[in-house]
């Protein structure tokens, strides 16, 4: 027999996520990633206000937590290494678990290097949640684990990269769509749920996700890049948030071998657009290949619509976009 208590938020404000850990010593607890990178956020405030030397002392005690879980957590260890950064979770953390939408490698590594392993996993609705989740045997902030027992996915017409859409079979996959016999036969083939997503498996079994297939674009050479996966190059970008647009994806303009793609940037409140910002987001773009470069960025002032589970609804950003905006709104690089 084993049992625990169940702490339901009437809330994810950050504060008052904060406040729970330590009030109820939490052990284990399921959070989207835009909550994970708000907690990312307060720590690295936090740590920015230290003295210098205890700045320098704690940069060494991350290093050497770092060093010596590179393998696998050891959550004791972390806690003699990192007591105060421990004891503002309660002290009895174990794992923070977040899935629904995309999390940012940085994001878990910062996390995994304080101690606090980030368990992220994959799934969706149409196949009972869970697919996949990341076991930590090792830690891998790149991929979303692998299958689960009973779980069998597979990549149907991989690129020469790899990349392919998952295809997964499970007791837990759904029957069928209630009352959409159609959309139910382009969903489930033979057997497998075609789950619409763009990933490839990776040596050690893990898999790795790109991006939608709706959402996959087609270069004039013939390459296939993932807004997705561009955004992975602007993790940690110091806006409140963003997203890679293909312009022609947001204002339809049929011209073969002549798209671009664009960052649309949502600055924090009261935050100005400087020579700062543009000179790190032109760096992280040089580092970028040059099929996967973007062109330009746009300056959106509303905050990006979302789902419940907070992925951001890229055909209504870009719809709202295309609504209020013009392409000569978009500041070249």
């Amino acid at each position: 027999m084993c049992g625990a208590c169940v702490v339901h938020l009437r809330t994810l404000r950050p504060e008052f996520v904060r406040d729970a850990f330590v009030r109820y010593r939490i052990t284990y607890v399921s959070l989207v990633p835009m909550i994970v990178k708000n907690l990312e956020r307060g720590l690295r405030a936090k740590f920015d206000e230290l003295p210098s030397w205890k700045r320098t002392l704690l940069n060494a005690m991350i290093a050497t937590n770092r060093l010596l879980t590179r393998h696998r957590p050891n959550v004791k260890l972390s806690r003699m290494l990192l007591s105060n950064v421990h004891r503002g979770f309660g002290g009895e953390v174990l794992a923070l678990i977040t899935g629904g939408a995309f999390i940012e490698p940085s994001t878990m590594q910062f996390f995994y290097d304080l101690g606090i392993p980030v368990v992220n996993g994959y799934g969706l609705t149409e196949a009972g949640t869970a697919l996949t989740l990341n076991d930590l045997k090792p830690f891998r902030a790149d991929t979303v684990g692998k299958p689960l027992p009973g779980v069998e996915l597979r990549i149907l017409n991989p690129d020469a990269e790899g990349v392919g859409e998952v295809a997964a079979r499970s007791k837990t996959v759904m029957s069928h769509y209630l009352d959409d016999p159609e959309l139910t036969l382009e969903t489930i083939v033979d057997g497998w749920l075609l789950t619409g997503d763009l990933g490839r498996f990776e040596s050690g079994g893990h898999l790795q996700l790109f991006g939608r297939k709706k959402n996959m674009i087609v270069t004039e050479g013939g390459k296939n890049i993932y807004p997705e996966d561009i955004e992975t190059a602007f993790d940690g970008l110091p806006v409140k948030e963003y997203s890679v647009f293909a312009a022609n994806y947001v204002w339809p303009k049929k011209e073969l071998g002549r798209e671009s793609l664009m960052l649309v940037l949502r600055l924090e409140q009261n935050q100005k657009f400087d020579a700062r910002l543009l000179e790190e987001i032109s760096a992280r773009n040089r580092r970028l290949p040059d099929f996967k470069r973007v062109s330009g960025y746009l300056i959106w002032e509303k905050d990006f619509p979302r789902t419940a589970s907070m992925k951001i609804k890229r055909q209504a950003l870009a719809e709202e976009i295309a609504k209020s905006l013009g392409r000569d709104a978009v500041v070249a690089l």
